[in-house]
């Protein structure tokens, strides 16, 4: 580090204030002159001198520049910039992203448009023949396609920063594209039925039971989808977690709806635990990795909205957890 002390009048003190700014200095008036000091890394005193220089080709030429070489300093700032900068950047990449860039990535699903609804319907075409074929392998082909952590993300991202109407359309956005899938199966089915015989398989019948082991699932998927998009991971194995455990209950809800009365409520439920799992799990995950605005009053508003979403979510699943215990088996 090195000590840096400017002496100059008090008229001429405006000059210097704009060298000084952004670097650890102290500024004393002493009668009719200022002197500030400053401190700067070595690396960067050359710079700092000629700015001054260039400053004090407009300045009087009474002005004192003294540069020192202190024995010892203690700036922890400093020490922290400088173990960072050596960190190997693919070291520093594993922080956690910006809050703005996290918001930027999920731009794209605040609203659903043509686009998501065509992959959602393609998805349950896939997503149908694969669960009437007993087929898993076409049923993951499905996982693959299906638009669903998108809106989880955008659900948590928003509500961690405090963006309270965009949380209920992100609710709202969550829903709608659940019941299009329940929509789309429900319909496909009906048609298929009239000119196929339709059976129901054990891909679909594994679907209509219900259990609190899958609420304990989802929220764990639903963190590990939040830690991915901070971490800068790839979504595409989390999306398909996030799949696994919304599209194919959807589907089966639907199916159910037109072929196996049976099963309605334990498909319906199961869908429920999956998006409420997911959506409790996700808001865990902000809170551990500290997603939250920068400011103090958008912090504060986060925490009453994470307060009343985490009150809300808990009885959701504790009541979903809980229902399938009184229900009856089929």
């Amino acid at each position: 580090m090195k000590k840096i002390v400017i002496t100059t009048w008090t008229d001429e003190a405006p000059n210097i204030s704009q060298l000084v700014r952004g670097h650890f200095h102290l500024r004393e008036d002493i009668g009719n002159k200022t002197r500030f000091t400053m401190m700067v890394p070595a690396h960067d005193l050359e710079g700092m001198v000629s700015k001054i220089r260039v400053a004090m080709g407009y300045m009087d030429k009474n002005t004192l520049v003294e540069v020192y070489s202190p024995d010892f300093t203690i700036y922890p700032v400093l020490d922290e910039k400088k173990e960072k900068e050596s960190q190997p950047k693919s070291v520093r990449n594993k922080n956690h992203s910006p809050i703005e860039q996290l918001l930027a990535s999920i731009d794209s699903f605040e609203r659903l448009d043509a686009n998501i609804l065509s992959l959602a319907a393609v998805a349950s075409i896939v997503g149908l023949v694969g669960l009437f074929l007993n087929n898993v392998g076409i049923i993951i082909g499905a996982m693959l396609i299906a638009p669903m952590i998108g809106p989880i993300n955008a659900f948590a991202l928003h509500s961690a920063t405090g963006m309270g109407t965009h949380v209920l359309h992100d609710i709202l956005n969550i829903f709608a594209l659940i019941i299009a899938f329940i929509l789309f199966s429900l319909l496909l089915t009906w048609i298929l039925n009239i000119f196929i015989p339709l059976e129901i398989t054990n891909e679909i019948l594994i679907r209509t039971q219900s259990s609190p082991g899958y609420s304990i699932m989802a929220i764990f998927l639903g963190f590990a989808t939040i830690v991915a998009l901070a971490k800068g991971i790839p979504d595409t194995i989390a999306g398909v977690a996030v799949a696994a455990a919304l599209l194919p209950p959807a589907l089966v809800s639907g199916i159910s709806i037109a072929l196996y009365p049976e099963g309605i409520i334990g498909a319906l439920i199961l869908t429920l635990q999956n998006i409420i799992g997911l959506m409790a799990g996700s808001i865990v995950a902000t809170i551990a990795l500290e997603i939250k605005p920068r400011s103090y009053s958008e912090e504060m508003a986060a925490k009453v909205i994470l307060r009343l979403i985490v009150i809300f979510l808990l009885i959701l699943v504790v009541l979903l957890a809980i229902i399938p215990l009184l229900t009856p088996s089929v």
